[in-house]
């Protein structure tokens, strides 16, 4: 099993996405514009001809290169048009054991577990919006119904006013307040990018919430294939009057019956797993994998 492996400037790009988009599993992630905003210079392993590619993203720190998982990018991993079983991912990961003295990265849904203590269970929520809206709606816990119930009684606005610098700035101010370091305004930058470019190519598209003529709640729908992913940002005044939970019932409301897979990019936290999965979402599994082989003077080492 001859796996070879690409830098970045060896990778045929429209082979590439041709591969991700007749895929079994296709993600916006692992497109080539996705890639080259969020990862820069990522690389690739290729087995045969594109039949099975995984991209790789690493960064350099000391003498050592190793793999991340970028901000805002929840799965990767391998992608084929055939099924990736076990016997394929093990060469891959040894093929990057054998490259990388550190890796942590996430694989995607359709990448099994192996059984190693290197695989770690990670959570994904899932709608499918094929039915109609009444059934959606049938499948919300009551809590959300009366969450819902309280936000339509207040006056909170939801619509489509409002500009991406407008959901840039909301993310900036979010994370800040949260205090997640590991966020970079960086990271916020080229998000920023990806938001732009899929509004140019109509794949994505904003709600906003608004209360007393301010924007306090913000979600951006990105479409690509069948599958619709989000990225949210509210300040406190949003989160006090539950204004996601109306943006996304608008959303789900407008796309009801549609042969769409609604997924809320997350979460593995459990107040947040526990509001999505209120909305009838189901889970949808897939893996971390960490994998550390520095020699032991740099055991220290954290990316």
């Amino acid at each position: 099993m001859q796996i070879t492996h690409l830098k970045h400037h060896q990778i045929d790009k429209e082979r590439w996405d041709y591969a991700i988009e007749n895929s079994t599993n296709p993600l916006i992630y692992a497109l080539s514009w996705f890639m080259d905003i969020f990862s820069p210079n990522w690389e690739a392993l290729i087995l045969g001809n594109y039949e099975f590619i995984m991209p790789l993203t690493w960064r350099k720190k000391i003498i050592f290169k190793y793999l991340y998982q970028p901000m805002f990018i929840q799965q990767l991993g391998i992608f084929s048009a055939k099924e990736v079983k076990k016997d394929i991912q093990k060469e891959f990961i040894k093929k990057l054991k054998n490259k990388y003295k550190l890796i942590d990265i996430q694989l995607n849904y359709a990448n099994p577990a192996l059984d190693s203590e290197h695989f770690i269970l990670r959570n994904t929520q899932l709608i499918d919006l094929s039915i109609p809206y009444t059934e959606l709606y049938r499948k919300y816990k009551k809590n959300h119904r009366k969450n819902l119930k309280k936000i339509y009684e207040t006056e909170l606005m939801i619509d489509r006013k409002g500009e991406c610098s407008d959901f840039v700035d909301l993310t900036r101010k979010m994370f800040a307040a949260k205090a997640v370091d590991e966020i970079t305004d960086h990271d916020i930058v080229k998000l920023e990018k990806v938001v732009n470019q899929s509004l140019k190519l109509k794949i994505g598209e904003f709600y906003f919430g608004h209360l007393n003529g301010e924007i306090c709640a913000a979600a951006y729908f990105l479409k690509w294939k069948k599958r619709v992913i989000v990225y949210t940002a509210l300040n406190d005044t949003g989160r006090e009057v539950g204004a996601m939970f109306g943006l996304i019932d608008k959303y789900l409301k407008e796309n009801a019956g549609k042969d769409l897979l609604f997924d809320f990019a997350g979460s593995n936290i459990p107040g947040v797993k526990y509001r999505n999965l209120g909305f009838g979402a189901r889970n949808e599994v897939y893996y971390r994998v960490t994998i550390t082989n520095l020699p032991i003077l740099f055991k220290w080492f954290k990316k």
